[in-house]
């Protein structure tokens, strides 16, 4: 479905350029007809195998390709008033649309090279938008960082395909996992290693994150948020598959190198988060850092943990995505500049509760929907009883106290700091309003749906 409706868009845009309220209508019906699709087979229980089991339609991708569909939603709901002003909307809806597209691919794939084709559909159209906003500097010179090391990554993550494809003897993660399942031959772990290292690029994991701070602050405030969720939340959905499927005999190896990346990952993207002035780089930082907080589930996969670190990966995805995004859009109305939000209370209270909401989520203050995340990841380390869990897990609440100063400093200065003189209101925020506070609603209640997340990681076949 979003793929026809992005096809629709780039259409409607060249024949009838004025109508942007149709574009903007498509591209929203096409989120949501894609979010409706996916919820309807999940309830459903729809699964099914296609090209030679190369592509997998289960209750695991599903769950993804609803949170994919459900970034894509906000995203174009949130970008319509900024698109619209430029001028630029059809192409600009139908590169989010072609992200999604990609990136509900990937979640699908059983086959290594069909895995690769996907990525690239889901991170071209994602250079094109970091770039997107020709006025400003940042953007250009952004999106020509994220292309220069999306190009290494994916080069490096090809040739790590390919020498686990030589060392199996198939693409196909079944296959695969059998060329896995006793010692590793030095091609077989040098391909491992390499493949780790290009999902690692794509995740903005340490020490390969150096291009997400200027990529999210070149691009446009709705494509920042859009990038920092969907593409991250399919990859490390295929990885998890990759790794649980292709190769679970080998998990006392890769667990122990997520073990090192995670830490890695949390120290480094909350030390330098601490230094930012600019809210959007320090959004970046914590992104990197989160993604160091998931990759802690993936250290646990192995024993007594697995069950528990299949949810963890799961409920924190969700919970990321809905903070994070409305994180991102508050940016949107207030502006990226930390002494913007001076005072925010008095002037905008609504907005600034809001984003007080966000910023308690992110640390992992209960009840918000991030402490369910990280609570989810420290019983899976707790349950794995290794002594690299354990470093996980207390690397984990460490950072959570580093994380204090600099999400909190943003609500120190909303109700404690006097207002910015001449600050207005932006005009025709109304539908970006709207993505903040439900998303704030949704931060706040997330713990009502922990039940059916959990009972979901059950269900996706991975266990």
């Amino acid at each position: 479905m979003a793929f026809l409706f992005s096809m629709v868009v780039l259409m409607v845009g060249v024949f009838a350029p004025n109508s942007k309220g149709l574009v903007a209508g498509l591209a929203v019906l096409g989120a949501i007809s894609t979010f409706v699709t996916a919820a309807v087979l999940l309830a459903a229980g729809f699964e099914g195998e296609f090209l030679g089991n190369a592509y997998v339609v289960d209750a695991f991708a599903l769950y993804f390709k609803l949170i994919v569909a459900f970034s894509a939603l906000f995203a174009i709901l949130a970008a319509i008033r900024w698109s619209g002003r430029t001028g630029d909307a059809p192409e600009y809806l139908m590169l989010i649309l072609a992200v999604a597209v990609g990136a509900m691919m990937l979640v699908s794939m059983r086959d290594l090279f069909g895995l690769f084709v996907a990525i690239e559909l889901a991170t071209i159209p994602s250079y094109a938008l970091v770039a997107f906003d020709r006025r400003r500097r940042e953007s250009s010179e952004g999106g020509m960082k994220y292309l220069l090391t999306g190009v290494m990554a994916s080069s490096i993550l090809l040739y790590g395909i390919v020498l686990i494809y030589g060392a199996s003897g198939s693409a196909n993660l079944a296959d695969v996992g059998q060329a896995f399942s006793g010692s590793l031959s030095p091609v077989a772990l040098l391909g491992l290693v390499l493949l780790i290292s290009g999902f690692a690029f794509k995740l903005s994991a340490a020490p390969f994150h150096f291009w997400t701070p200027d990529a999210y602050q070149g691009a446009p405030t709705s494509a920042a948020a859009f990038l920092s969720v969907a593409p991250k939340a399919a990859t490390f959905a295929i990885l998890l598959r990759v790794l649980l499927e292709g190769m679970p005999d080998a998990a006392p190896t890769w667990t122990s190198v997520m073990a090192f990346l995670a830490v890695l990952t949390m120290f480094v993207g909350n030390l330098l988060a601490l230094r930012q002035r600019n809210v959007r780089r320090m959004l970046a930082y914590s992104s990197i850092a989160h993604s160091g907080y998931i990759l802690g589930a993936f250290a646990a996969l192995r024993g007594a943990g697995l069950d528990t670190a299949v949810q963890a990966v799961l409920i924190y995805m969700a919970a990321y995505t809905i903070m994070n995004l409305g994180a991102f859009f508050v940016i949107d109305l207030v502006g990226e500049d930390g002494k913007s939000f001076n005072g925010l209370f008095r002037s905008r209270p609504g907005v600034a509760a809001c984003m007080a909401v966000f910023m308690a989520a992110l640390v992992g203050i209960p009840p918000f929907s991030g402490f369910f995340g990280k609570a989810w990841v420290i019983f899976a380390g707790v349950q794995a009883a290794s002594a690299a869990t354990y470093i996980v897990v207390g690397a984990l609440v460490i950072n959570s106290v580093l994380s204090v100063p600099y999400y909190f400093g943003i609500i120190r200065n909303m109700f404690f700091e006097d207002p910015v003189t001449g600050a207005e209101e932006p005009k025709g925020t109304g539908i970006v309003l709207f993505c903040v506070y439900a998303l704030a609603i949704a931060t706040t209640v997330f713990g009502l749906f922990i039940g059916p997340l959990s009972a979901l990681a059950e269900r996706s076949g991975l266990l």
